[in-house]
């Protein structure tokens, strides 16, 4: 028997050479299988169109689009809506697609050779399976990606049976990528648009219900706002240097009304009669009438009513007058001697009596008043706080208008933009292409593999049969025999 561990290269060629028609038979019937493969599988089209990233025509220091999505999440995005079922479904029935003599779907190659070879009846395709085969069928691939951009282009291809319909889908599906990007587009800005025209309305209303509290707080505290504790302090002031002044006349007036005093009271003790009580009453009416008509006008009630007495008065008097001439003139009762000078006296101290209650009563104004402008002086620290709070309020709710104001102006403009089709969009550079030449099967390779597993297999059997029947060829053979 052989040492199959000697044998040499001119060993195994003779063994190939003895059996050259296992080999040659396995080669043709190998061959000719792939050939038959290669004729009998059906040819399949590539039709591809190239579809060009265009950015906005305005530039965008001008106008800011709205949509900032990468080209390939947005991709991703279009590609989903187009290849969902409703669309490929009218895609479908639309072209004719996926006939049952023209759709090899089911079971792999050994499945579609019996077919072709009518061993087994093709089974008609149900409509999910036509949706899901497209799908396959469909590829999107951008073209010079990269990190900042995203990619300037892409291109959409279609393999179908027919090249002229596998054309037509294309140009279709590159039409519907075109037209689903600016209503993806024009449905972002608007959703942008009225989203921020409602938080616009939503800022706008806050804002007047923070004019109207801080409107009213400045209402109710008129007076003791922070912006008036200058005036309020300057007005407390001149109200204390008024005070002094009515003060200091108060004091000499009464002053000058205790001198009159004693001269009346120096006179009186020198033998002259007293005034009459009347006259005395009659002088402090006229006093207060005085006072009552530099506060009040003449048709005050305490005006009228003092007048009224001070009318009783005289005509009292005028009667006692008389009745005390008539008595002088009968002899009957003694006269009366009245001095001229101290009458001017008695009408000098009703005047000073009337000037000291101007004086007081013009001094209890003025101490109101100073109170009243003292607690606004008072109450302006705690105002301040309060109003502190409510303009920053204001000025928060004023900011956030403003802000979404312009936001809002900003998106109907990108919105105006994309309706007019100024945005970004994309452009068919390269429509789809009549195939000329079937993307698959490779019927050359499919024959090529064929030839070399032809090759393999016959050598594999050559081998196998020599190692299987051992037999003495040449004299070297018999050295290691016992």
């Amino acid at each position: 028997m052989e040492d199959r561990r000697n044998q040499t290269v001119h060993d195994y060629i003779e063994m190939f050479l003895r059996r050259r028609w296992i080999v040659i038979s396995s080669i043709i019937v190998s061959t000719g299988a792939a050939v038959y493969i290669s004729l009998v599988l059906p040819a399949y089209y590539r039709s591809t169109t190239l579809i060009l990233v265009e950015q906005q025509k305005i530039p965008e220091q001008y106008v800011t689009p709205a949509d900032r999505t990468p080209i390939g999440q947005r991709l991703n995005t279009i590609k989903h809506q187009v290849t969902s079922r409703t669309n490929l479904e009218r895609i479908i029935r639309e072209f004719g697609l996926y006939g049952e003599d023209s759709i090899e779907m089911r079971g792999g190659v050994l499945s579609r050779l019996l077919r072709s070879a009518g061993l087994k009846k093709a089974d008609r395709p149900t409509m999910e399976d036509m949706v899901e085969r497209m799908r396959k069928d469909i590829e999107v691939k951008i073209i010079g990606a990269d990190r900042r951009t995203g990619g300037d282009a892409f291109s959409i291809s279609y393999t179908g049976r027919d090249p002229v319909l596998t054309m037509e889908v294309t140009n279709t599906l590159a039409s519907m990528f075109i037209e689903k990007n600016l209503r993806i587009r024009e449905q972002y800005a608007e959703g942008t648009s009225e989203f921020l025209a409602s938080e616009l309305e939503k800022a706008k209303e806050e804002l007047e219900r923070q004019e109207a509290a801080l409107r009213r707080f400045k209402e109710e505290h008129m007076g003791a706002l922070p912006e008036q504790l200058d005036a309020n302090l300057r007005t407390l002031d001149r109200l204390q240097l008024e005070l002094q002044s009515v003060n200091n006349s108060l004091k000499t007036t009464l002053d000058r009304k205790t001198f009159i005093e004693e001269q009346l009271g120096i006179v009186g003790r020198s033998g002259a009669s007293p005034l009459h009580p009347l006259e005395v009453e009659l002088q402090r009416l006229k006093g207060e009438l005085a006072s009552l008509r530099s506060l009040y006008k003449d048709s005050y009630p305490d005006v009228i009513m003092t007048r009224s007495r001070i009318r009783d008065i005289e005509r009292r008097l005028e009667e006692e007058r008389d009745g005390e001439g008539e008595k002088a003139s009968g002899g009957s009762a003694p006269g009366v001697a009245v001095d001229p000078a101290n009458m001017e006296l008695y009408e000098e101290l009703a005047a000073t009596e009337s000037q000291i209650e101007t004086l007081r009563a013009r001094e209890g104004k003025i101490k109101e008043q100073i109170r009243f402008y003292e607690k606004r002086v008072e109450d302006t620290p705690a105002n301040e706080q309060r109003l502190a709070a409510l303009e920053r309020d204001y000025d928060i709710s004023l900011d956030n208008y403003k802000t979404l104001l312009e936001k809002r102006l900003m998106a109907r403009v990108a919105e105006n933009l994309e309706k007019r089709q100024k945005g970004e969009r994309f452009r068919v550079i390269d429509p789809a292409n009549l195939p000329q030449r079937p993307f698959r099967p490779d019927r050359q390779g499919i024959v090529l593999m064929g030839l070399f597993f032809g090759l393999g297999l016959g050598a594999g059997l050559a081998f196998l049969l020599e190692f299987l029947n051992p037999a003495f060829r040449k004299p070297e053979d018999f050295q290691d025999v016992i």
